[in-house]
């Protein structure tokens, strides 16, 4: 399901601390290196290390399991494309967030704001359209995903004649008690070092079951280098696994040092690429062409599985309120819900019914639309394509052509990701459009 391999958001430190936030920049064109400390102290912002976490927990999620397939797609290629979609992650990452720096002594404070600095009010509708329906779809997708897997880890036990509505439904319960309670990022470090180390933990079960099934093989599968024919398909399907940029400029704003910010992105999208590496290369080299997805269905049957299962179940759990947030913090900014306006009862007060609302409605999306996991990965796929790959490169472009002169090879690295961005469109809308 091409919706599953994106990711996800995270909180601002605070609503009201961003309106007055600023960075000190020695130049007109923004470098992370060059951000300064903000003017307005607060004592809870998220440190590198946080940072590391949070893009780690947001982007490597369910994505990691079709990896293998991918591989069985496009042949051993597929590990470059691993390499390049992992480059082409961290670029636009770092781009997008130079974009809120555009305007010499000010910051934008969203995505939205960065379309509508590059295209105007019909560009930040697009975007912000876009990136909703998008983080919106994935919750209700992964609250769905983790009941179904909840309730085919409980069948024989007492708890067994509940059912998947009601671990869907209870699912949507443990997110939305997450989010009413987070008001800032430092508040949901806790879920991103507990996402990222059950992502560690269903890895390291994958290829430690993958090894040792090699060892009962009579002769491995084939494998083949390369499939020209199936790439744009293997390609699409590790670029998605990559996506997550929708939630930087957010969680950019969050750190106590903003400079360090290209450096978190940079160390995390390499661990990322070095974990999905591992268990593509492991998959398909002991499975080849007969590797299935997701790679459990491949895997030898016992108790390590559904210890993985339950590993990637509370991922995807965790990782729904990290995602929630850059959702929630727009739009609350755009209800004026702060403590300044509202003072600090009413603002929580607000704000939890706000965001109880809009979780009822993904439950009740998720419990009784029939439809609702086929419908949405077509939404995403057009979502996801346009608003991690093609907009940012094009908003970049925009923004600074008047700034600073492009190289030829940096015209020729956006018009590539642009491509594949577009190529992601197509495959990831035809793959969706067939499972209906």
């Amino acid at each position: 399901m091409t919706l599953h391999h994106r990711q996800q958001q995270s909180l601002l430190s605070n609503s009201d601390t961003n309106n007055t936030d600023s960075y000190r920049s020695t130049d007109t064109e923004y470098n992370s290196s060059q951000a300064d400390e903000r003017v307005p102290e607060t004592s809870h912002l998220s440190s590198t290390t946080e940072t590391f976490f949070h893009i780690v927990c947001i982007t490597a999620g369910t994505g990691i399991l079709q990896l293998p397939y991918a591989l069985k797609s496009g042949g051993w290629a597929g590990m470059a494309y691993i390499a390049l979609a992992a480059a082409i992650s961290a670029y636009t990452g770092k781009i997008l967030v130079r974009c809120l720096y555009y305007k010499h002594g000010v910051r934008l404070q969203s995505y939205s704001e960065v379309a509508e600095a590059a295209f105007g009010p019909r560009g930040r509708l697009v975007v912000r359209t876009l990136k909703d329906v998008n983080l919106l779809g994935v919750v209700g997708i992964y609250i769905v995903l983790a009941g179904i897997s909840i309730d085919s880890l409980v069948v024989g036990t007492p708890v067994e004649q509940f059912g998947e509505r009601f671990w869907i439904a209870a699912s949507a319960v443990v997110v939305w008690a997450a989010i009413v309670a987070a008001r800032q990022i430092h508040d949901v470090f806790v879920l991103s070092i507990f996402g990222t180390l059950t992502t560690v933990v269903m890895v390291v079960i994958v290829i430690w079951l993958g090894v040792l099934d090699l060892e009962f093989m009579h002769a491995r599968p084939p494998t083949k280098a390369i499939d020209i024919r199936m790439m744009p398909i293997s390609l699409a399907s590790i670029c998605f696994s990559f996506g997550g940029n929708l939630n930087w400029p957010d969680l950019e704003a969050s750190m106590k040092s903003p400079k360090k910010w290209s450096k978190a992105l940079s160390l995390a999208t390499t661990f990322i690429a070095f974990i999905y590496a591992c268990v593509a290369a492991v998959g398909y080299g002991v499975y080849g062409g007969h590797v299935r997805s997701p790679i459990f269905l491949s895997l030898p049957s016992g108790i390590a599985v559904s210890i993985a299962k339950a590993m990637i179940t509370a991922h995807v759990l965790l990782a729904c309120p990290i995602l929630l947030t850059a959702v929630f913090i727009e739009a609350e900014r755009d209800l004026n819900i702060s403590s300044n306006t509202l003072g600090v009862f009413k603002e929580r007060l607000w704000r939890a019914v706000f965001r109880s609302l809009l979780m009822l409605v993904i439950a009740l999306f998720a419990l009784f639309v029939s439809d609702f996991s086929k419908i949405v990965p077509i939404l995403g796929a057009v979502a996801a394509s346009l608003v991690v790959f093609v907009i940012p490169v094009a908003c970049y472009i925009c923004l600074f052509k008047d700034q600073r002169q492009f190289s030829v090879w940096e015209f020729v690295w956006c018009g590539l990701i642009v491509l594949i961005g577009l190529a992601c469109l197509v495959v990831g809308t035809s793959q969706a459009l067939a499972d209906l």
